[in-house]
């Protein structure tokens, strides 16, 4: 692109008038805010980033109708191809910038460091995951190392987002974390991703299970061949997409397309998702649906007769859990009181207002253990309201603590809640607010609604009956000894291994 003259010539002057007569001025000011604001805007203007750059074009406005209707249909069949922002966004990108390698000489020193980290490469299974905080797929890995360390492997816990990771307090003993991320700090993602495939190849660990590692999918789309030809068995779990853009999602699944040809199985916690993943990629037979054990005490009936008590909602204050939807059921409802718990998202942060100023809403903040909030008093019923998700802990810690749930029945909900008890989004507002209220004052209706989820709780989400699905999974569980594994492959370059001369 041509520079224009006539602005280059006004910059310069600018830049000119500034250096010269007015940055020895600011100097001579007293050391304060307004001072320093100056010299930043100063600063700007002598390194030319103060000029205000001409707005970006999206593709959206150059695309015409016809394109973009033809994008949305071929997205009913091929999600990937929906037009979204950021789908549009790569579209209108002009340049290619291709990785240099020269960004600095880093690699070499950070695989050292990360080896004398780990001191030996002894490990029987890895786990791959983003972090370790409270949530119900943190909760499910949890779930998955504790059955290895039932089994007697040796574990390494590798987290690859840079965060913090406040349940690794909750770690087995036979368990080793290794925070990837805090390694990798000087290493753009293709380095890194290059640095984890190295060390999950060298390391003779039979199992690699992923749980929602963005880096950990890159890593089983360059080496997922290269992993499955040493033998080793490759998982992952999936439990549902998220909607980034309205009616547009995106999740882990969409790494499958190029990833399933090294994977052993795919774990879900539903028997809706091997069925949805037919329709989105027709990969659901590689799906294997493993319930959540739960591991608490499941309580009697403690659903308040009362008609003041308050109805339950907690969880997280997200777009994907519609407070906007709860706020529209507690204003249509202000003889029943709300109490609200879960922190929220920045971007939910209107609507936590809107909840808060209705006068039947008590809003607690965020909460740290659901037992707590269940027993500080008696509920009429804990509601629910997410627009999508797979089949979310905090129902079942619900029916564990004996209250009854109204939900919206989305993904794998109704394979836990009665269908009395459930809500549909293709009906009115008005229809499900009238049902709300019926269900509230069917106390016999609410009472077998959750003696249904209990009875299901006792026998299909048991400690025996996960670990029992987990062994029906080739290869899941290491059988073969240390040194058996390592013979099949033995002809391979073990690169942590030197070379005998």
């Amino acid at each position: 692109m041509k520079k224009n003259p006539i602005k280059s010539m006004i910059k310069s002057i600018i830049r000119a008038i500034w250096k010269i007569l007015f940055k020895p001025l600011v100097k001579t000011l007293p050391d304060r805010p307004l001072k320093q604001r100056l010299m930043k805007a100063g600063g700007k203007i002598e390194r030319r980033e103060w000029w205000p750059k001409p707005p970006k074009n999206t593709l959206s406005h150059n695309l015409n109708a016809f394109l973009l209707e033809e994008l949305r249909v071929l997205g009913t069949i091929e999600p990937a191809l929906q037009p979204s922002k950021d789908f549009l966004n790569q579209l209108s990108q002009h340049s290619y910038n291709p990785l240099t390698g020269l960004e600095n000489n880093s690699y070499g020193e950070t695989y050292g460091l990360l080896l004398r980290h780990l001191k030996n490469l002894d490990f029987d299974v890895v786990f791959l995951a983003p972090w370790l905080k409270r949530g119900g797929a943190d909760l499910g890995l949890l779930h998955h190392i504790n059955a290895q360390h039932e089994k007697g492997m040796k574990i390494l816990l590798i987290t690859t987002e840079n965060a913090e990771s406040p349940w690794i307090n909750r770690l087995p003993e036979s368990a080793v974390h290794l925070d990837i991320a805090f390694f990798t700090k000087k290493l753009n993602t293709y380095k890194a991703s290059e640095l984890l495939g190295r060390v999950l190849l060298q390391i003779p660990a039979q199992s690699i299970h992923n749980i929602n590692s963005s880096l950990g999918w890159d890593v089983f789309k360059r080496y997922g061949h290269q992993l499955k030809a040493m033998n080793k068995k490759i998982f992952a779990s999936v439990f549902c997409e998220d909607e980034f853009e309205p009616g547009i999602y995106f999740g882990y699944a969409s790494y499958l397309p190029e990833t399933f040809r090294s994977l052993t199985n795919v774990f879900c916690d539903t028997r809706w998702y091997p069925e949805e993943q037919n329709r989105l990629s027709g990969l659901g037979s590689l799906m294997k649906t493993v319930y959540f054990p739960f591991l608490g005490k499941l309580n009697t009936y403690s659903a308040s007769d009362k008609k003041s008590a308050p109805i339950l909602w907690a969880s997280r204050i997200a777009k994907q859990k519609r407070p906007e939807l709860l706020y529209q059921i507690a204003k249509a409802m202000p003889e029943q009181e709300f109490h609200i718990y879960g922190e929220s998202e920045r971007a939910c942060r209107k609507e936590l207002e809107q909840l808060k100023v209705l006068p039947n809403v008590k809003y607690f903040g965020k909460y740290d253990s659901f037992a707590q909030v269940a027993t500080q008093q008696q509920y009429a019923a804990f509601l629910y309201t997410s627009q999508y998700d797979g089949l979310p802990n905090v129902l079942i810690e619900a029916i564990s603590n004996g209250l009854p749930v109204i939900s919206y029945d989305v993904g794998g909900i109704g394979e836990l809640i009665h269908q009395n008890a459930l809500l549909s989004d293709d009906a009115a507002f008005e229809k499900n607010l009238f049902k709300i209220k019926n269900i509230l004052h069917n106390k016999t209706l609410l009472k077998s609604s959750w003696q249904h989820s209990r009875e299901i709780l006792e026998t299909r989400h048991s400690w025996n009956g996960f670990i029992k699905v987990l062994e029906s999974v080739d290869g899941y569980f290491p059988t073969q000894t240390r040194e058996s594994y390592q013979t099949c492959y033995k002809d391979f370059r073990i690169l942590s291994k030197p070379s005998k001369t």
